[in-house]
């Protein structure tokens, strides 16, 4: 199955759809959409995994490179992740950099969390 992205746009953040396998050859793809967003001006991504069927290292990489180039200001969640993707990036221990999360709600809740210990901090 060939990688399907979607960016869409809500108030605070960028839901960004997958859907399909993120490989060697469709890494590249999911990293330019992940920049693209950045770039639209919201400051929190959240990505949708409820159609992702696999991902490889390169795919892990693409994940890992995006939340290292987000400032403190940006943000990374991934949601609906299925299970054995979900083990996988436990195993990998990219779970300690991004958060995960049940679905798009509770991910909306943790980025209100985050935009006010933001406003906290200032």
């Amino acid at each position: 199955m060939a990688l399907s992205i979607n960016l869409e746009d809500h108030y605070h953040y960028t839901l960004v759809e997958i859907e399909g396998k993120v490989d060697a050859s469709s890494a590249e793809m999911l990293d330019r959409a992940l920049e693209s967003a950045t770039f639209e001006g919201n400051r929190h991504l959240v990505l949708d995994c409820s159609h992702l069927s696999s991902i490889s290292s390169e795919g892990l990489r693409v994940l890992m490179n995006a939340r290292n180039q987000l400032s403190r200001f940006h943000s990374l969640t991934l949601c609906n992740v299925p299970s054995a993707i979900n083990s996988l990036l436990r195993l990998c221990g990219i779970s300690r950099y991004i958060a995960i999360v049940k679905d798009v709600d509770e991910a909306e809740a943790l980025l209100y969390e985050r935009e006010a210990e933001l406003k906290n901090a200032s």
